[in-house]
């Protein structure tokens, strides 16, 4: 029996908070805004049936409360990895960080930020993505590729963008 193709999804943090200037950048917290859109990214996963099994994070203080808002929305059971590489890395640094830390997932959910985010997401759908604030990519990678590190982190298929602006509110439970 042939393995199910691999899937990667690429969420942009949602919207944090600028109410303390003083405050690194590193460190600012989501808004209510983006509290709200984290959870709403989560149930369009399980809406989707795109619920990643891991998940690879940046250590910054907005993007592990996008997962933490996610996480419990969709109903994630799997693995999550934080990781100093992958605040504000580019294209090439998350790629990286998906060849080392993917592991065995069939379906990668990677947290980052602009710019690198939507260069990757452009670069990979072969069209402009705008990337707002917990924006979500989703790629089929090709059925050849069997783990992450064989993936030459070029050819993949765009399933869809979502945006949480453009989503009606998730269905009831």
């Amino acid at each position: 029996m042939p393995r199910p193709s691999i899937e990667l999804l690429l969420l942009r943090h949602a919207k944090s908070s600028w109410a303390d200037e003083a405050m690194a950048d590193h460190d600012r917290p989501l808004n209510a805004r983006g509290i709200a859109a984290a959870s709403r990214m989560g149930h369009l996963c399980r809406e989707l049936g795109r619920i990643p099994d891991r998940i690879l994070t940046s250590d910054a203080c907005r993007t592990r409360e996008t997962v933490a808002g996610l996480t419990e929305a969709s109903g994630f059971e799997g693995s999550t990895t934080t990781t100093r590489t992958l605040y504000l890395a580019s294209p090439e640094s998350i790629l990286e960080t998906v060849h080392e830390l993917g592991g065995d997932a069939r379906r990668l959910l990677v947290v980052a930020h602009n710019p690198g985010m939507e260069a990757l997401m452009t670069r990979l759908a072969s069209t402009p993505i705008h990337c707002p604030t917990a924006t979500l990519s989703v790629f089929q990678i090709p059925d050849s590729t069997t783990t992450w590190t064989d993936w030459s982190g070029e050819d993949a298929t765009h399933l869809g963008t979502w945006r949480p602006k453009e989503l009606p509110p998730p269905a009831a439970d």
